[in-house]
């Protein structure tokens, strides 16, 4: 199964991880931006300084987006910093008819809809992935993950 992975962009050390357990069951991350190279700097951003390097990030993460059999959000605490890439993402995937699930707390009203799935951490993640769509195995949790 194709995987698209949502969550805050410096979280991409932690999703490849996910990625990599993903694979071990028989699935595919296929979020181009969880290796590292879709950074946009905050100057270019805060000064509208954003161009068709920034153009194709986003563009890539709207293909793979409609690649995806399901969406994966990993929400953060409420109030945390962010620039909200995720959320739009998480957009695109309820316009899109994608399933999704979301990893961690609720962050907004949209994560009330009855049709997306919450599990409270990696753990939870994997068993419900395998236990719904299958897997090779279940890998345990790698430390600090």
């Amino acid at each position: 199964m194709n995987i698209y992975l949502m969550a805050k962009y410096s979280r991409h050390p932690e999703m490849q991880a996910v990625a990599f357990h993903l694979h071990t069951m028989g699935h595919r991350a296929i979020s181009r931006w969880i290796l590292g190279e879709h950074q946009a700097s905050d100057s270019a951003i805060g000064t509208g300084g954003l161009g068709k390097l920034e153009a194709r990030f986003a563009q890539e993460d709207i293909d793979d987006l409609h690649a995806a059999d399901l969406c994966i959000g990993f929400s953060e605490p409420l109030h945390t910093w962010t620039r909200g890439g995720r959320h739009v993402e998480l957009g695109m995937a309820l316009a899109l008819g994608k399933r999704i699930v979301v990893v961690g707390g609720h962050e907004h009203v949209f994560h009330a809809l009855s049709h997306i799935t919450h599990v409270p951490d990696h753990a939870a993640l994997y068993a419900y992935l395998a236990e719904t769509y299958g897997s090779k195995e279940t890998p345990d949790e790698p430390d600090g993950v």
